[in-house]
């Protein structure tokens, strides 16, 4: 325990073994659809289902192995939401094949991962306005609880009305919703000593899927091991150079990489916002780590027959039940590991159970607003960037939207007013411009 304690700073970060523990297993909680999700997606573009859900969980756990040993972080990756649907439609479409697509990945990796080793990516960081940094952690907030509020049917997908209350998986969620908030909240006072409970998040999954049992909800699988990971050679190391060298190809390269660009970013200041580990001037010391751990998961997942490995923002489920350090990016890793033996059990469970610790999460997540600077000039960006991450349902470019309008309010008052400390600094000036790609239509 002690040497536990020492390689992973577990107690000079304030937690202990027990929340790490029950931090990494309630982000692979959160997160485990990802390994059904990831399937389903890729079964339209002729790869083996099963050879991609085997590789899912197996470099979901490696990537995540290596965040928890090298950057000793709390954060957990796997393949992208969003990358792997345009990847889809691309194969769909025609426009090329699945190991083709496969092959943009690992260049747009192998772009991110020499960035990363010249630390570009560190630099494009510092020169992010300090209150977007700080309140990049609601956007997340709010990118979160949208998200389980539409998986869960509780709303509407479109957020316009109610959803169906008749539905079953609905009252689960519901009842899911009740008790989570429950747990999250009760307090208990014994001799003079007041406890609560600890873990909230994942005692409510699993108590959720086990009602969902009763109500025909949660479906136990027909077998509780997979019966062999051959399939996992289908689908690993076939992409392929051949035709990749076209004109058209180019846009979807520019996509893939931008996306998970933004992603990380934002995922890695908002999770180090969650967990109080940003510095004085909103920055999250040993990004760079995070930064180069991400861009050798894109690779490695292209060449493994996954689309790119992000950093999840459900790991932030982990963090508000206590997780500081890369322990429990350790546990984590070993359900991923075990879930390659046990996919049918894991992926068992419902929608229904994490949507609800989802939208729990998004909601503490907006505690970070204490730290904002509510001054007009510097909050109308953090504004804009929750209101997009919101209404157009992707924190990326709510991202995007803040740094830009950032740019151009602050260029509008230093040029009009002659102050030219209310100028942007060049460095945001460039990044401002970058970000504009975000909207570009390809």
């Amino acid at each position: 325990m002690n040497k536990l304690d020492a390689r992973f700073k577990i107690t000079e970060r304030g937690s202990t073994l027990r929340r790490e523990i029950i931090g990494g297993a309630t982000t692979f909680a959160t997160m485990a659809y990802i390994l059904i999700v990831q399937a389903s997606l890729m079964s339209g573009t002729g790869m083996n289902v099963t050879g991609v859900m085997i590789s899912t969980a197996l470099m979901s756990g490696l990537i995540t192995l290596l965040m928890a040993l090298y950057a000793n972080l709390p954060f957990a990756l796997a393949p992208g939401m969003g990358t792997n649907a345009i990847l889809a439609g691309l194969v769909a479409a025609g426009g090329a094949t699945w190991q083709q697509a496969l092959t943009l990945i690992v260049i747009s990796g192998l772009i991110f991962l020499l960035l990363s080793l010249f630390k570009v990516r560190e630099d494009m960081v510092r020169v992010m306005p300090k209150n977007l940094k700080v309140g990049v952690g609601a956007a997340i907030g709010l990118f979160l609880a949208r998200l389980g509020f539409a998986n869960s049917g509780l709303v509407t997908a479109s957020l316009d009305g109610m959803g169906d209350f008749t539905d079953p998986a609905v009252q689960l969620a519901a009842i899911g919703l009740l008790i989570i908030v429950v747990l999250s909240f009760i307090r208990v006072k014994i001799n003079g000593r007041v406890y609560q409970v600890r873990g909230p998040v994942l005692i409510s999954i699993v108590i959720t899927t086990i009602i969902g049992l009763f109500t025909g909800v949660t479906q136990l699988p027909d077998q509780l091991m997979t019966t062999s990971l051959a399939p996992l050679g289908d689908v690993a190391f076939k992409f392929t150079f051949k035709g990749i060298f076209q004109l058209a190809f180019i846009p979807y390269l520019i996509v893939f990489f931008m996306g998970d660009f933004f992603s990380t970013l934002g995922t890695a200041l908002g999770l180090g916002a969650k967990a109080n580990m940003l510095d004085k001037d909103g920055n999250l010391p040993g990004i760079g780590r995070v930064f180069l751990v991400d861009a050798i998961g894109s690779v490695a997942g292209g060449m493994m027959g996954l689309t790119t490995i992000t950093t999840y923002v459900e790991s932030a489920s982990g963090v508000e039940a206590g997780a500081r350090t890369g322990f429990a990016s350790v546990i984590t890793s070993i359900f991923f590991f075990a879930s390659m033996l046990f996919a049918p059990l894991f992926i068992s469970i419902p929608t229904a159970a994490t949507a609800p610790a989802l939208i729990m999460v998004g909601i503490s997540m907006l505690g970070v607003l204490r730290d904002v600077d509510f001054d007009p000039i510097d909050w109308t960006p953090v504004a804009l960037m929750m209101f997009m991450t919101v209404f157009m349902n992707d924190f990326a470019a709510g991202i995007a939207l803040g740094v830009i309008s950032h740019v151009i309010i602050h260029l509008a008052m230093g040029l009009l007013s002659g102050d030219r400390e209310k100028m942007p600094s060049v460095g945001t000036i460039i990044l401002g411009l970058l970000m504009c790609t975000k909207f570009i239509n390809f």
